[in-house]
């Protein structure tokens, strides 16, 4: 009769920082985003301005492809990013 055994601890991925410590940008950021074509391809192009009245430290997450860098923008500056394809979009703004 075949035995099972558990996979051992060293085995299972820890992660490095939990979900919780990873805090959302203020919402005085705007996040504009939208598809076009360029050369024939598609494009997924997201915006981020800063409309607060202090300089923040963001980053864009994105689903379906990796993630921005974090980026400084001094109130009224705007960080715009795009990646291939129409699938990709910034699925949250994080401080960084």
């Amino acid at each position: 009769m075949p035995t099972t055994t558990a996979a051992p601890a060293s085995a299972v991925a820890v992660p490095t920082m939990p979900p919780a410590v990873a805090s959302a940008a203020p919402a005085c950021v705007h996040l504009r985003q939208e598809d076009y074509i360029r050369d024939g391809q598609w494009r997924s192009l997201a915006n981020a301005k800063n409309n607060c009245s202090h300089a923040v430290r963001i980053r864009m997450i994105w689903a379906g492809t990796t993630d921005g860098r974090c980026v400084s923008l001094n109130p009224g500056q705007d960080h715009g990013e795009s990646k291939p394809g129409r699938g990709p979009y910034v699925s949250e703004l994080r401080d960084c």
